[in-house]
């Protein structure tokens, strides 16, 4: 990507930079299950290396668990700038923004969301508010610290139960679209006992096409790619279209055969454009300056609701985001540049308005 002659020249690294890639490593204390989606970082670890050596830098690695981790790594490499894929520490997604926090007050460059937007990211029923402020269409919900006691009249069935600060589909089982309120209690009882800080989402379930839209950053804004689309087409008839933790994350399960992603999406152009103003939009409601996800659901009349916004996609070879890049016509390594320069105009233009 090349440069308008009416704007400054992007800023780069030096070729003798030091870029140091940092992630989570698995925690001991991780439900074996959970594992899987916490391990997979190292796919991402491996590509953004590979890319960063073709760009002409040798990055060194590090996995961390802990922020004293984070502190030895800085003063051991002296990094000029950090390529931040942690993604919580210690087995906590709560650690995601303390991550960019940590490099924030540290003075250093780092790729990726600032800590706000990573904590609003995470916090589902916020998030979901600020997006109706924002006049941007979101499933109707309810937030519940405890099993209700009685249903959310105010709904109707089905609803979909899901953590209220989770993502990576954590949570998300083959029955977590509820017709009942047993159902409904049920599910709130497990999630509430997996995750007991955090809280319960219960959403009114749209049933029809899941959709999501890459964001990469451009210039002073921001680029929304061409969406992806989940085919659920391989479904058994009468099941619940939705890419639960298995569906997402289990190879050798059927549910993840049978819900590729297809980029682009087989959709009108009308629709396209849509969601992509969508998912500028939830991008600036949430002061988002980086590359990110925005997920919807798109029923049967083509209304698009938006899900959620991941600032921390998964950036594999394969995913998605990888997908779309391919799709746009960016290599990986355009792809790791761009975001480069990105880090580095945001701590050049820090403190500006």
């Amino acid at each position: 990507m090349q440069p308008s002659s009416s704007e400054p020249h992007p800023p780069a690294l030096p070729p003798a930079a030091r870029v140091l890639i940092l992630s989570n490593a698995p925690s001991a204390s991780t439900p074996a299950l959970e594992l899987i989606s916490e391990s997979a970082v190292a796919d991402e670890v491996s590509a953004v290396a590979q890319a960063l050596r073709e760009l002409g830098w040798q990055p060194q690695k590090a996995a961390v668990t802990t922020a004293a981790e984070i502190f030895r790594q800085l003063d051991q490499v002296q990094p000029d700038l950090v390529f931040n894929l942690c993604e919580g520490l210690n087995g906590d997604s709560a650690g995601e923004s303390n991550v960019a926090a940590i490099l924030d007050s540290m003075g250093v460059h780092y790729t990726g969301n600032h800590p706000l937007v990573l904590g609003l990211a995470r916090n589902k029923n916020l998030t979901k508010k600020i997006l109706v402020a924002s006049g941007i269409p979101t499933p109707d919900w309810v937030y519940y610290e405890s099993v209700p006691s009685a249903a959310p009249a105010a709904l109707g069935y089905p609803l979909i139960v899901k953590p209220a600060c989770e993502d990576a589909s954590l949570g998300i089982l083959d029955d977590a679209v509820v017709r009942d309120f047993p159902g409904l209690r049920k599910n709130c009882r497990r999630l509430l006992e997996q995750y007991p800080r955090d809280g319960v989402l219960v959403e009114k379930f749209i049933a029809g096409r899941e959709i999501s839209v890459a964001l990469l950053p451009a210039s002073r804004s921001v680029r929304a790619l061409p969406p992806s689309e989940i085919d659920f087409s391989g479904f058994q008839p009468g099941a619940d279209q939705i890419v639960s933790y298995k569906a997402k994350w289990v190879t050798d399960d059927e549910l993840y055969r049978t819900t590729p992603s297809r980029c682009p999406a087989a959709i009108t152009p009308e629709l396209q454009e849509r969601l992509q103003d969508m998912a500028v939009s939830v991008h600036q409601a949430l002061g988002a300056d980086s590359y990110g996800r925005v997920d919807f659901r798109v029923d049967c009349n083509d209304h698009p609701f938006v899900l959620e916004y991941n600032p921390n996609p998964d950036i594999s070879p394969g995913a998605g985001y990888s997908n779309a890049l391919a799709a746009a016509g960016l290599s990986y390594p355009d792809f790791v540049q761009i975001v480069i320069q990105a880090a580095l105009a945001r701590r050049k233009n820090a403190g500006s308005c």
